[in-house]
């Protein structure tokens, strides 16, 4: 088990150093974002970000996830396997472009349909590469694309926005134009083209297999949009675009939360799928749970503490307001993440049309919670649905995945954590001294409450620094 650990701790480090760096200074350009776009504009592209990512499953059918679960198995077949992946995608592509008039309804939206087209094949393009060079255990040059595009788009920012000055076509072209460098990035240095083969050789058997894996995940991943992304267009509907960009502001916070979930579970991936049903991959599975859900609450808490300092830096005034749905969303990230975890005990089995049930079930008490919360409570009625929908799909896993895995966790003080990260946020919305230090308690009780494996991973840490500086003299 020590050779599981240390390979998917070297994982993490090289992802955490490529997508570290790389959220950092996406975060650095909020500010540029929230100075120079207006409510309105900010809006309208969180709109039509938030679409390409309800379309993305339709239309690619979710094959860079086989693409990902299907090369790990079988290296020696990773030409058919990335093949089916990148043909798929570019078919999907072109029947996408047949149903895009329907974009022209909406009339908020019409200036930007080739933004929206070019933004889209870019970041599918994006996928089916990135998943692929993960797949074959790339993960260094995985995390040093993430940073190359995420500073190539940091300067594009500048340069439109700041420089000369274009608004939102400005960050339109930064989003495509840094997309494609990845693309290209990834093809030159990955030597993509000996993976390529034309699409008249395809296996069809394997193809049936990869897409029997990857379709039935699409209903669970259109359920995760529903429950991350639909309060958005109900916002708009009822309150406007201008407090649906306050509202997408408000979660830039929580993103850089959740980006402890991303890393890790780019790594978990790989490591998740080995001797996987066996007694030590049980083993295994639990104690990366509980190291996995004590760091989230810690974390969680800590992020709570600062919200007001980091909403007073990071946005502009039309912007602050949204501060007050950060703590709710930071919390909901929490069973975000939970949930995502458990979600590869399924796709580590290869049944993930078990997944339907859990994010169904999520996806419908979101959008009942957000048409009875919203029209009177507006963007925090939509922070309050993301986070019961969120909790639900966790609990329903929580049960569901003993079927294929049985983990042993400590169930009683995880509820004791989030009943005190629940006090931590009605202590900080009442904004009196008092309630400060309250807020602050709270953070060094969860972190005492999980100090032993808080303990354990600093001195993980502090380990693996010692045994770099060891190798390097």
């Amino acid at each position: 088990m020590k050779k599981q650990y240390k390979k998917l701790g070297q994982n993490v480090a090289a992802i955490t150093i490529g997508n570290f760096s790389s959220k950092i200074l996406s975060f650095l350009i909020v500010p540029v974002y929230t100075a120079v776009l207006t409510t309105q504009e900010y809006g309208v592209v969180d709109t039509i970000s938030t679409t390409i990512s309800l379309l993305y499953p339709f239309f690619t059918l979710l094959i860079a996830e086989a693409v990902l679960r299907f090369v790990l198995d079988d290296q020696a077949h990773q030409e058919q396997i990335f093949s089916i992946g990148f043909w798929i995608t570019i078919l999907g592509f072109f029947v996408m472009l047949l149903f895009s008039p329907v974009y022209f309804l909406f009339d908020g939206l019409k200036g930007y349909y080739i933004y929206f087209l070019l933004y889209y094949f870019t970041t599918t393009m994006q996928m089916a590469l990135t998943y692929f060079i993960r797949g074959i255990e790339r993960v260094r040059l995985f995390a040093l694309n993430g940073f190359l595009v995420t500073f190539v788009y940091l300067i594009l920012n500048i340069v439109f926005l700041l420089v000369l000055k274009i608004g939102i076509h400005g960050y339109f072209l930064a989003l495509i134009l840094s997309n494609f460098f990845g693309i290209f990035f990834i093809w030159g240095v990955a030597k993509i083209h000996r993976y390529l083969i034309p699409p008249q050789k395809l296996d069809r058997a394997l193809m049936k297999r990869m897409l029997h894996y990857s379709i039935p995940m699409i209903p669970n991943s259109i359920s995760w949009w529903i429950s991350n992304s639909a309060d958005k267009y109900i916002i708009i509907f009822f309150h406007g675009y201008a407090m649906a960009g306050v509202y997408a502001t408000s979660q830039k916070i929580p993103s850089l939360f959740a980006m402890i979930g991303t890393i890790f579970m780019n790594a978990w991936q790989i490591s998740a799928v080995e001797d996987f049903g066996s007694e030590e991959s049980r083993q295994f599975f639990s104690d990366i749970y509980r190291k996995y859900s004590s760091l989230n609450i810690v974390v969680v808490s800590a992020f709570i503490c600062g919200t007001q300092l980091l909403s007073w830096i990071l946005f502009s005034n039309d912007y602050y307001e949204g501060w007050v749905y950060t703590p709710v969303l930071l919390f909901s990230f929490l069973f975000h993440a939970l949930a995502g975890f458990l979600g590869t005990v399924y796709t580590s089995a290869k049944e993930t049309k078990f997944l339907f049930g859990s994010a169904v079930a999520a996806a419908l008490a979101n959008i009942v919670l957000n048409f009875l919360l919203i029209p009177q409570l507006g963007a925090m009625g939509a922070a309050w649905a993301t986070l019961l929908s969120y909790f639900v799909m966790w609990a329903i896993r929580l049960f569901d995945s003993r079927r294929f895995i049985r983990l042993d966790i400590n169930l009683k003080k995880d509820v004791v954590s989030y009943v005190l990260i629940l006090l931590q946020m009605g202590l900080l919305y009442i904004q009196t001294l008092p309630a400060y230090v309250g807020v602050f308690a709270v953070f060094f009780l969860l972190t005492f409450l999980h100090r032993e494996i808080i303990v354990g991973m600093v001195r993980l840490i502090l380990d693996r620094i010692h045994a770099v500086r060891g190798d390097s003299v």
